[in-house]
C-alpha cells in the first residue's frame, strides 16, 4: 500500500493534534467569531466517538502561517472490500472559508482518499456558527451508516458499469472542461487509465476510471491542496455517477 501524507508543500505543512492545540484563533470581531482549529477538530473527534466510531488514523495540515487547517480522520469502517469510511474538517482564522465536514472513502490499494458525500456542514464564524456547527455536525455523524451503505451500492454500480474507449475519453474531456482536472495533470490520469499499473485498476469500469483520476489528484492536491482535493473528488463523483446510475436501470429493466 502506498502511504499519502499531508506534507510541507507550497505553504502546506502536517502537523500533530499538540501543535494544532498552540493556534490561537484572532480576536473577534462584532460579526466574526472565529473558532480555534483544535476546537473544531476535538469537537468531530467527540461526535464521533459518541456514536461508535473508531478513528484509525489522523492526518492533520495548516497553512498560511496557521490560518487555514484541514484534517483527514480514517475510520474503523468499511464500507466495502478494500475501502473504508473517512471523514474532513476544515476551519479558517482567516475568513477564507467557513468551519465544514464531510464525509468520503479510503482506497486501501493506493491510499486514495475520495469525498464522495452528499453529507456535507459548512457554517460561518457568526456569534452562534459553534452551536450551529455542532448540531449539523451531530446530524451528519448521526447518518454515516446509511452514508456507508450508500457508499457501497455507489461502489458496486460504478463497478459493474463497463466503459468503452469512446465513453471514457469522452469523461476525460468532461472532467477537464469542467476544470477538475488541469491539462498538467490530465495526461498522467490518461496514462493510468490506458496502461494501468495496478491490478485493481485493469477493468474498463468507471470505477476503474474514478480510481485512477483519485489516485493522480491524491499525489497531487491532497499533500498541496488538500481542501480543494476534497472539492474535485465531489465533482468527479457527480460526473461519473449519473452514467453508472443510468445503466444501472438499464440492466435492472432488462
Amino acid at each position: 500500500m502506498v502511504s499519502s501524507t499531508l506534507v510541507n508543500h507550497c505553504g502546506a505543512r502536517q502537523v500533530n493534534a499538540a501543535e494544532l492545540a498552540t493556534i490561537e484563533p484572532p480576536t473577534p470581531t462584532r460579526t466574526w467569531y472565529p473558532l480555534a482549529h483544535r476546537t473544531v477538530l476535538d469537537s468531530v473527534c467527540a461526535t464521533l466517538s459518541g456514536a461508535g466510531f473508531a478513528i484509525v488514523r489522523s492526518r492533520l495540515s495548516i497553512s498560511h502561517g496557521g490560518a487555514r487547517f484541514f484534517g483527514t480522520l480514517d475510520l474503523a469502517t468499511s464500507i466495502t472490500d478494500g475501502v473504508s469510511l473517512a471523514v474532513g474538517i476544515r476551519n479558517s482564522n482567516d475568513q477564507s472559508f467557513p468551519i465544514g465536514f464531510c464525509c468520503g472513502q479510503r482506497v486501501f490499494v493506493c491510499d486514495n482518499l475520495a469525498f464522495t458525500s452528499e453529507i456535507v456542514v459548512s457554517k460561518k464564524h457568526t456569534r452562534f456558527g459553534q452551536e450551529r456547527y455542532l448540531e449539523g455536525l451531530a446530524r451528519a455523524v448521526a447518518s454515516l451508516d446509511q452514508y456507508s451503505r450508500s457508499a457501497a451500492d455507489w461502489i458496486v454500480r460504478m463497478q459493474q458499469y463497463e466503459l468503452s474507449n469512446h465513453m471514457a475519453n469522452s469523461l476525460l474531456l468532461q472532467a477537464y472542461e469542467r476544470k477538475i482536472v488541469g491539462l498538467r495533470l490530465l495526461p498522467q490520469v490518461i496514462e493510468e487509465w490506458r496502461r494501468p499499473q495496478r491490478e485493481e485498476y485493469q477493468p474498463r469500469t468507471a470505477y476503474s476510471l474514478f480510481n485512477c483520476f483519485t489516485d493522480v489528484l491524491g499525489r497531487e492536491r491532497q499533500t498541496r491542496f488538500p481542501a480543494e482535493s476534497a472539492l474535485a473528488t465531489m465533482r468527479l463523483a457527480k460526473l461519473l455517477t449519473p452514467h453508472a446510475a443510468r445503466e444501472t436501470e438499464v440492466v435492472t429493466a432488462a
